[in-house]
């Protein structure tokens, strides 16, 4: 039987081709960035990522971007996804829709020793492709920092700066996107700057709390900070909302893509406040003009499917990398099923 860290190098390894292929040339972009509603190509059923998110059914092709004609930076963005984590795991065998489903409620998720293990040969990817950001940048959620530690832990990035940056977390769709507060991270992450955080958060919770203002301290905290302690919530949160592409974790009717108008709505059951599309994406948009605002021309950025997929339209894989223009993003290129 092969170890497991050999089937991790091949898991990773499997999409250097295609990344290799992106890092030359995903930068051109020859095609408008997505707007609004993402239509699905028809296909017989969907399928579950080996994360633990659902895909998007049988694509022909990866999402196409270009420069957005309200932004025009030409910095150099290095995309990564952290790798697995606990709750990927836990999705890979719960079906995040099912009626019984149940937040496992695992706040702030950690890597899984598989994640670990991507997250190494991540490392050796970067290095093999000579990628030499000025600055390092990622969600202060604990598995994209650790990820970031070990992917960038080379001598050549000793002196390269790190800094969290709060939007670059992940949408809140359950417990396990909810995050600890900066004294934490202070204490487990150490080399990473933390000051802009601390300054417009001190402890409070950064995360989205169900306010409406996913950066605003106010009702919502004391449940979310109960959660960061580790305390038990009872119950889940049901609620439904609009689904664009009706994608799931098992199998479906096929999608048209011509009367996808009136396909249900689907139901995500959480044990936290979820975060609202509208909300998630007008975040999305401050991480482009905080990235466009910042001095470095070179930056890598570790976060989450949610962040990417909004961005970019892709749906990476754990400790998948791509490089991008940041005129290339637009929040929204990628319509979320909830």
């Amino acid at each position: 039987q092969p170890s497991p860290a050999g089937a991790a190098m091949r898991a990773a390894s499997c999409t250097a081709t295609h990344l290799a292929t992106a890092i030359a040339s995903m930068t051109s972009g020859n095609a408008s960035p997505r707007r609004g509603r993402v239509r699905p190509v028809r296909v017989s059923k969907t399928t579950v990522r080996a994360n633990g998110r659902p895909t998007l059914g049988a694509l022909d092709e990866k999402p196409k971007t270009s420069s957005s004609p309200s932004r025009t930076s030409t910095k150099t963005l290095y995309l990564i996804r952290h790798g697995r984590t606990e709750m990927n795991d836990y999705l890979l065998a719960n079906k995040w829709h099912d009626e019984n489903f149940v937040d496992p409620m695992m706040i702030d998720t950690k890597l899984t020793a598989f994640g670990e293990t991507q997250a190494l040969a991540l490392r050796a990817r970067l290095k093999n492709l000579n990628v030499a950001p000025d600055v390092i940048v990622a969600s202060p959620l604990s598995r994209a920092l650790k990820t970031a530690e070990i992917a960038f832990g080379d001598d050549q990035y000793k002196e390269t700066k790190l800094v969290t940056c709060h939007l670059a977390r992940e949408r809140v769709f359950h417990g396990s996107d909810v995050g600890t507060p900066t004294r934490t991270i202070k204490k487990q992450f150490p080399t990473w700057c933390v000051a802009e955080m601390e300054e417009k958060f001190g402890d409070q919770p950064w995360w989205y709390t169900g306010t409406g203002d996913d950066d605003s301290n106010s009702e919502g905290d004391e449940l979310n900070i109960r959660n960061a302690t580790g305390d038990t919530v009872t119950g889940n949160r049901t609620e439904k909302y609009p689904g664009d592409t009706g994608v799931g974790d098992g199998d479906t009717d096929s999608i048209n893509s011509e009367d996808d108008e009136s396909i249900d709505r689907l139901t995500l059951r959480s044990g936290v406040p979820y975060e609202p599309p509208e909300v998630f994406n007008q975040r999305m948009q401050c991480l482009l003009d905080w990235l466009t605002n910042r001095p470095e021309e070179k930056i890598a950025v570790v976060a989450h499917w949610g962040v990417w997929f909004s961005l970019t339209g892709r749906e990476f894989e754990n400790c998948e990398v791509c490089k991008f223009s940041l005129g290339d993003l637009a929040p929204g290129t990628g319509v979320m099923p909830v």
